[in-house]
């Protein structure tokens, strides 16, 4: 009888042909010219927003006043407490300041401002005269307003007539006084009364106090002097129908 001879599973194992693994190595392609034209383009915008962001690059730019000290509500602004700071110009535009040193010439500060702080319109007042002065408005009939053809920035005389007929006397409240603001003076739903609101520049309390007490009493006349060069006259006031001179008596 023929023995059969098993082969072990260690023999079958071994007996099998041996199977190489291949491991596949990609090799990085190279960039092409538009892939590198691409990271340029990248890297370039990048750049221009960083110094967009930082305040350089180009942006356009733009003056605006600042102080150099802090300034009290009330106080005068001169040349000495402001300077500029420049700033983009989109900014500029939306803080609505004032863009040179020379536009606030004369104006006064309504508020307390802080030091380095921007002047904003809302707390200065512009447009006044450059030497210290008293503001007052009062209304004047047309006619004796030039019939209203008056600017702002001209100097007028202001005479006031108290009284009527022979015993009236007129005299001068103020001198080449400063023109602020000339306006009509309104009457209710109606519209314009005839009359005019003139504001000026008085510059002395005296010329406040009698012009004040004019306004209530007596007829006031405005006469443009911005033209009248050096002429000075000799007298203040005068009465009757002679034109007598008080101050020349």
């Amino acid at each position: 009888m023929r023995r059969s001879h098993a082969t072990s599973p260690k023999a079958q194992h071994d007996a099998a042909p041996t199977t190489k693994r291949r491991i596949s190595i990609r090799t990085p392609r190279k960039p092409n010219s538009r892939t590198i034209v691409g990271s340029l383009l990248v890297s370039t915008a990048a750049l221009a927003a960083f110094l967009t962001v930082t305040g350089a690059g180009g942006t356009p730019q733009q003056t605006i006043v600042v102080t150099r000290r802090a300034l009290a509500a009330g106080e005068r602004l001169d040349s000495s407490a402001l300077s500029t700071t420049a700033v983009e110009k989109r900014t500029a535009d939306s803080l609505h300041g004032f863009l040179s040193v020379d536009a606030l010439a004369g104006a006064v500060a309504l508020a307390p401002i802080g030091e380095g702080e921007l002047v904003q319109r809302s707390a200065v007042l512009t447009g006044g005269p450059n030497e210290p002065t008293r503001e007052f408005s009062f209304p004047v009939e047309r006619e004796r307003a030039l019939n209203g053809d008056l600017r702002s920035g001209e100097r007028v005389d202001v005479l006031a007539t108290y009284g009527s007929g022979a015993d009236s006397t007129t005299t001068v409240l103020a001198r080449d006084a400063d023109v602020i603001r000339i306006a009509d003076a309104k009457s209710g739903s109606l519209g314009a009364s005839g009359k005019l609101i003139i504001t000026l520049a008085l510059a002395s309390a005296d010329q406040l106090l009698d012009a004040v007490h004019a306004a209530q009493v007596a007829s006031i006349t405005v006469v443009r002097s911005t033209l009248a060069g050096d002429t000075v006259g000799t007298r203040l006031s005068t009465t009757g129908p002679l034109a007598r001179s008080l101050a020349g008596r």
